[in-house]
């Protein structure tokens, strides 16, 4: 493995040096190649509370101190296109790498993610787009249903996304929407000491979900619409234990219903406003699993009054551990709740140099057979960039994340923690 760490960054660095000169001359074309180096830092890789005692198998308590700071360093080689053939257009992009961790070995892995897509347009007013992403990743270690220790969390993801619409969504009064999704979500985790009697865990996570709506232009600015969504997901866990030695899985399998009514509202004045209110159920297969049913919802507030800002501030609430973007997070099982604030801006300083700050708070709700309790997540970003050259830009951010939690169980992912995250960054891209 380290020769292969040495070998990827002398390809990446070698890479960087052809590219630098040319990167001032290159023309604009679909392709792209280019090269990435970004060293950063964080103070709580795993997540872990200041202090942990942890009760062992056979009898006694360990204290954990915090072994979770470290230096990091990613090389990525890019790769991508962008190109319209008469109405479709077809894209994708590439990043491979390498990340290494000067205080945490162990998590020394390559990374890769893959998106390749294609917008689609017919003269009988069908449209739509079809997108394909995969990657390899260090997961999260904020994760409420992972145990948190010292380990590698090797995460792998795929995603499919189908849409079709009958109609011209951009003139047309009425337009229908069908809409596919599969996810799967896999973690992979060897302790490097074990947490309680666990030294490993697996998880597999899929969802289907089948969408179908229907919206009305009622103005120029102003569309309304309705919508129905099913969702079928399926939860694989694989605990690897040491005290009996052997593993312990489990599978959940639940489907959720909702019905959607949905209005977006685009003035010409930069302000664009969107709304979503639903009402659904989630049923599961295991009867000792409660089903729950709930209203949920979003408001989005999107302003840009001028070419140089662009801002956007988002609520949601929803009857289950929702994240950003709208994935689950956790396991559904069990009475959850989750209330959202996200700000996002992004502001042009000048032509070559940009800001981007954003912010997020979570509170999360839960009332299960593991008993209840409460959390709040917080985190902010800020980032500059500059470009330096016509194709090369260079950047840093700071970051921190803060979870309060009312957990008082056994050290997991559900545990309160704080992380503070910088980095810097170097782009070359050829064109």
């Amino acid at each position: 493995m380290p020769d292969t760490k040495r070998h990827c960054g002398r390809c990446a660095a070698a890479l960087f040096v052809m590219l630098a000169p040319l990167a001032g001359h290159a023309q604009t074309s679909p392709y792209y190649l280019g090269v990435s180096q970004t060293f950063g830092y964080d103070s709580n890789i795993f997540r872990l509370p200041d202090r942990t005692e942890v009760q062992q198998p056979g009898g006694g308590v360990t204290v954990i101190e915090p072994e979770s700071s470290g230096l990091i360093s990613t090389t990525l080689l890019l790769a991508g296109m962008d190109q319209p053939i008469g109405r479709q257009r077809v894209y994708g992009n590439l990043s491979a790498g390498y990340s290494s961790y000067s205080n945490q070995s162990q998590l020394n892995s390559p990374t890769y993610a893959l998106t390749a897509g294609v917008d689609w347009d017919t003269v009988n007013k069908l449209s739509g787009n079809a997108e394909f992403t995969s990657g390899l990743r260090l997961g999260s270690y904020g994760d409420r249903d992972v145990p948190t220790g010292l380990g590698d969390n090797e995460e792998t993801y795929n995603r499919l996304q189908l849409l079709g619409r009958l109609g011209d969504w951009e003139r047309s009064r009425f337009w229908l929407e069908a809409g596919y999704v599969f996810d799967q979500v896999r973690n992979d985790i060897d302790f490097e000491r074990a947490v309680g009697s666990i030294n490993g865990y697996r998880r597999d996570d899929r969802s289907h979900a089948f969408t179908l709506g229907v919206r009305h232009r009622w103005s120029g600015a102003l569309v309304l619409g309705a919508g129905v969504r099913t969702e079928s997901r399926s939860e694989e866990v694989e605990s690897r234990l040491i005290d009996p030695a052997g593993s312990v899985s489990s599978t959940l399998d639940s489907r959720r219903n909702d019905f959607d009514l949905f209005a977006n509202l685009n003035s010409s004045d930069g302000n664009d406003v969107s709304a979503r209110l639903s009402y659904g159920n989630r049923d599961y297969d295991d009867p000792g699993v409660l089903d729950t049913s709930g209203w949920s919802g979003s408001l989005r507030w999107g302003w840009r009054p001028t070419a140089k800002v662009d801002s956007s501030l988002r609520l949601l609430y929803d009857t289950e551990d929702r994240e950003e973007g709208g994935a689950s997070a956790a396991s559904s099982a069990g009475d959850d709740e989750t209330l959202a604030v996200e700000w996002r801006l992004r502001y042009e300083i000048s032509a070559k140099l940009a800001a981007d700050v954003s912010a997020s708070w979570y509170r999360r709700d839960y009332d299960d057979a593991r008993g209840g309790y409460t959390d709040d997540d917080t985190s902010f970003r800020l980032a500059l960039s500059w470009a330096a050259l016509r194709n090369t830009t260079v950047g840093c951010a700071l970051g921190f994340d803060r979870r309060d939690s009312s957990y008082q169980g056994p050290l997991s992912g559900r545990s309160s923690y704080d992380a503070i995250t910088t980095s810097c960054y170097a782009q070359v891209m050829l064109r």
